[in-house]
Order: structure tokens, then sequence, then C-alpha cells
């Protein structure tokens, strides 16, 4: 294929990409191998984070790629030359500011961007902190009572590395989820009557052409699966141990753990063998008695 196959390829992979793992790594692995053609590569993805017509949770899958491909591509210097580190790195800013037009995107592009803080060995413990607080100031509070419109801050314009003014568009749009929810809260119009479902789902004219179409069950049950997958990779890192012995010399690694205990004790002779067996027996008969179906 040449360089046009492969752009117009990448291009169709970004447009279906999912949440799964398996799939992210796909096309991380393809702009990998073709890391020669970074010039053609780098645009394209860049071209489907600005289309307008994509869903929201498909730029969010976007982003993971990004995410992995900066981190494998950074830590094999060697293999791929750093392709597309300084390039996303340079658009890393506007990237984000596009995903997070969808509020909802917020939670997972923090993930992302702790792993690719992390990666790059920028200090991210203040703005973790940040994130999981209340950031409404209390000039916010008064604005939010006098039901005014929430104001962007001004850039700053001092000189700044690109993953701290990631970090400050993500505060910023977090600000902003909670100083418009605090305002609706407070000024939307509430109603203490019972809603019948008619009610519910008429808040539109469905006549009208504009308005007339709706997501498929299939559709539906996609995006509920990909949430699903979301929530479970945003979750994996309560899962691993990571027990590094030059830094940690209290712990052992997994693999001498199951030497220690592999090599522990010695294989069982005929004797020994036997009375494990008969105890096993004893075990399972004791189980399958206490079953109600004795077949």
């Amino acid at each position: 294929m040449d360089s046009f196959d492969i752009a117009s390829k990448l291009l169709q992979m970004l447009h279906s990409i999912s949440p799964q793992l398996q799939n992210i790594t796909k096309i991380v692995h393809f702009a990998l191998k073709n890391h020669k053609l970074e010039d053609y590569l780098l645009p394209t993805i860049i071209d489907v984070i600005d289309d307008k017509q994509l869903d929201s949770s498909v730029k969010s899958n976007v982003f993971q790629f990004i995410e992995l491909l900066l981190i494998e591509s950074y830590q094999n210097k060697d293999k791929f030359n750093g392709a597309y580190v300084h390039g996303l790195m340079q658009n890393l800013p506007y990237i984000i500011k596009q995903v997070i037009v969808n509020k909802s995107n917020l939670h997972n592009t923090y993930l992302s961007l702790c792993n690719i803080s992390k990666v790059f060995d920028v200090d991210c413990d203040e703005y973790i902190l940040r994130f999981s607080c209340d950031l409404l100031t209390e000039e916010d509070l008064v604005k939010i009572a006098n039901n005014e419109e929430f104001e962007q801050e001004e850039k700053s314009k001092e000189k700044e590395e690109d993953l701290v003014k990631c970090w400050k568009i993500l505060l910023q749009d977090k600000r902003q989820s909670q100083y418009e929810r605090a305002r609706l809260l407070k000024h939307g119009d509430l109603t203490a009557d019972i809603v019948d479902e008619d009610q519910m789902f008429s808040t539109r004219d469905k006549t009208k052409p504009e308005t007339t179409k709706f997501l498929s069950k299939r559709q539906i049950l996609a995006r509920m699966e990909d949430d699903r997958e979301v929530h479970k990779r945003s979750k994996e890192s309560f899962w691993v141990v990571n027990r590094d012995k030059d830094k940690n010399a209290n712990f052992i690694t997994e693999n001498e753990f199951l030497d220690h205990y592999w090599n522990r004790f010695q294989p069982l002779d005929e004797k020994e063998n036997n009375e494990f067996l008969d105890s096993l027996k004893d075990m399972n008969d004791m189980v399958r008695c206490s079953y109600k179906d004795k077949y």
C-alpha cells in the first residue's frame, strides 16, 4: 500500500474504533508499523478529532488510542525513533479541547492524562488532587446565586509545558461542569408533580424532520457495552500489583514467590500420594452429598 492507502485505512479504523483494548492496541500497532509515514498519518489523527460529525464517545476512544500510541512510541524510542511523540504532544491541548466538548468524556480523559503524565515523568499529584475536589470559588458561588453565565478564564501568556496546559484545560472544564450543574439545581425548573410516561418522553416534537433520527436498539446496546468496557478499564489500575525489586527491596517478585512454594515441598511418595487422594475423595463425596440432585 502507498502512503495514501495507509492513511485512508487508518482513518477508517479510527472512525470505527471501540473501547476494547484489543481493538485500540491493533490500531496502535498499525500506526507504529507505518511510523515512517508519520507526516501522512499524524494529520489523519487530527482530522478525526476535528470531525464535527463524529460521536463524542468515539472521540474519547480515539484519545485512548492517542494515549497508548504516545506511550508505546516514547518507551520504544530506539525502535520507532520517537514517531508521533513530538507532533501529538504539540497538538495535545487542542485535542483535549475537542474531546471534552462533551463533558461526559471528562473522567476518561483524566485517566488517560494521568497515564501520559506518569510515563513522561510529569508531576501531576497537584492536578489529581484538584480534579477530585470541588473547584468552585467564592466568586463562582456568588455568580451562581445571581444566575450568571460561566466565564472562561483568560489564557495564560506564560510559556508552559504541553501537559501542564492540558491539565489546566481539563480542570477548567471540570470547574465549568460543576458550575453549570450547581446553577441548574439552583435556578432550574423543578416539579413536584407525578410525571407520567407520555409526558416524560414528549419533551420534543418528534414530527419535525430534524428530530426523527433516533438511535436503533443495536446502537444503544453497543453504546452500553462500550460504557461497560470503559468503566472496566478505568478500574484496572486498582488490580495492578507492581513489585519493583530494585526500588522496593522488602517485596519479592511474583516469580520468586512461585519458585519459593514450588520448591518448598518434596515430591510425594506413594503412601503420601494415596493419603492425599483419599482425603480428596472424601471431600468430593461430602460436596456431592450436599447437592439435592444426587445425579
